[in-house]
């Protein structure tokens, strides 16, 4: 199990990661639509290509609507979701505590999906930590965004810890979790997932037409599927 706790600090320090290169690099000078993008078809392939099939037995398939619905019900109540700067700084004011709540949830159930990954396919395991890695990587960068112009950068970066350490907490407390459990734990995460790709990082990525935003998605998704075609 020490495998996958590891893997899962490795994704949720990505967290962290994000809102440092956005606060003390030149990222913020770049576009970040294509980190959006190429995160969305990564955890889109993810969803579509690694993790349902593996639960077509052991799980039901509701859990996925479940999960979808979950994550958009926090999503519009705590606000975790990427949002460009000029959207962020005036529309969203409810930032903080409840942002914080938001990742973490987000962040736990994300380490628990790496450990059932790991659990059923050490190949899984790696895929979903693949694919949480770049979704909270752009997480850290937009949750930056909306909290700089209220808060000091280290506040941010504290918050963005806290967020950070349950991905490994998450997956720690999977190991009191029944097996049986564990294939509901990937439908629920890749209900989560297509939420996140499909409903919230492609339509910020594609705010206008731009085929180098298309050309992103794709190589995110054949990245996740050519990975698991030759690693397996």
């Amino acid at each position: 199990m020490a495998v996958e706790i590891l893997y899962a600090l490795f994704a949720g320090l990505s967290t962290v990661l994000g809102g440092f290169l956005l606060l003390y690099t030149h990222l913020k000078k770049i576009n970040i639509r294509y980190l959006t993008a190429f995160a969305a078809g990564i955890i889109i392939a993810t969803a579509f290509f690694e993790m349902i099939p593996e639960i077509e037995e052991g799980a039901s398939l509701a859990v996925i609507g479940l999960g979808f619905f979950i994550i958009y019900l926090l999503e519009k109540i705590i606000l975790i979701h990427a949002c460009k700067e000029e959207e962020c700084t005036y529309q969203y004011h409810n930032v903080g505590w409840l942002s914080l709540l938001g990742l973490t949830i987000d962040n736990f159930v994300d380490g628990a999906a790496i450990a059932a990954g790991f659990l059923i396919n050490p190949l899984l395991g790696l895929t979903i930590t693949i694919a949480v890695f770049t979704h909270e990587l752009a997480q850290g960068l937009s949750t930056a965004i909306i909290m700089k112009p209220m808060y000091r950068n280290m506040s941010i970066i504290l918050v963005l810890f806290i967020a950070a350490i349950q991905t490994p907490i998450g997956a720690y407390t999977s190991r009191f979790f029944p097996a049986y459990i564990f294939k509901n734990i990937l439908a629920f995460t890749a209900g989560t997932f297509l939420y996140i790709g499909a409903s919230d990082l492609l339509p910020e990525a594609h705010e206008s037409f731009n085929w180098k935003i298309v050309l992103s998605v794709v190589i995110g998704a054949l990245f996740i599927i050519l990975s698991g075609m030759i690693l397996e």
